[in-house]
């Protein structure tokens, strides 16, 4: 197998940093006028994400609704879009994803995904058409969205840490195409009470991944595994009791048995 390097660039221009990484062969140049054309329209339209939902921008779209504002439901398709998909997924979830803290609307755990995904199908992955570039990767927190050519074996790497100790690596992913998130920790309106310290779940797209790691934190080791098996979810849950539960399209490697 070939060896890689994977230039990056960490945009900055919403709440979190979004990361865009590349897949290319160690003695291969890319065209880096392409790349930083790419790079620009990516940061356009994250700045543009920026004015509807950043709270740290006290002029956004989302600052407003937390006002009390109802106009931006009517005043933006793209609000409105976000919002309606936060309804959705606290319906499928039994509300153990939850778009609401304190008393306000507050979709970061599933915003994340959403732009991701956003960005991802409409300025990212065309750059696999360009000389080179083997992989493309976009990452903003703790969910990360990735697709290789599909004329080459080329698998991006995704490792997993010990929610408990960040240099201890407990997993790793090996992913052509996909979607990964994970969640440590989760403001919600629902919460059982359970050993569980981090849920990590893989889709092919990065917002139903967010959405339903979020809710497998909420949910708890015990009510989780409805959910695993009901919608075929993939991923993995660390429990302090049970320790780690691996689950492939909606069936776990174990049962939880307290040790």
């Amino acid at each position: 197998m070939p060896e890689y390097k994977y230039p990056s660039v960490v945009i900055n221009k919403f709440d979190v940093p979004f990361e865009v990484k590349l897949a290319v062969k160690k003695d291969v140049s890319i065209n880096q006028d392409i790349v930083d054309e790419k790079i620009n329209e990516i940061s356009q339209r994250i700045a543009e994400y920026d004015e509807l939902f950043s709270l740290e921008n006290k002029d956004s779209l989302l600052s407003r609704f937390q006002s009390g504002d109802e106009s931006p439901l009517v005043s933006s398709k793209i609000f409105r879009e976000v919002y309606e998909q936060t309804i959705t997924a606290e319906q499928m979830t039994q509300h153990y994803f939850s778009s609401y803290f304190n008393g306000k609307y507050d979709p970061i755990s599933l915003l994340n995904g959403w732009m991701i995904d956003q960005i991802f199908n409409r300025n990212l992955l065309e750059m696999l058409q360009v000389d080179g570039v083997d992989g493309i990767s976009l990452r903003c927190g703790e969910a990360v969205r990735l697709a290789s050519r599909p004329d080459i074996d080329f698998r991006w790497r995704i490792e997993i840490k010990d929610p408990k100790d960040l240099d201890a690596l407990i997993a790793t992913y090996f992913l052509q195409n996909g979607a990964i998130s994970t969640t440590k920790d989760i403001r919600s309106l629902r919460n059982e009470k359970s050993g569980v310290q981090q849920v990590t779940v893989v889709n092919s797209n990065a917002l139903d991944a967010s959405i339903w790691s979020a809710a497998g934190f909420s949910a708890g080791t015990n009510k989780f595994p409805t959910f695993v098996t009901k919608y075929h979810l993939t991923g993995m849950l660390i429990d302090k009791d049970f320790g780690l539960i691996n689950f492939r399209d909606g069936i776990s490697n174990k049962i939880a048995i307290k040790k």
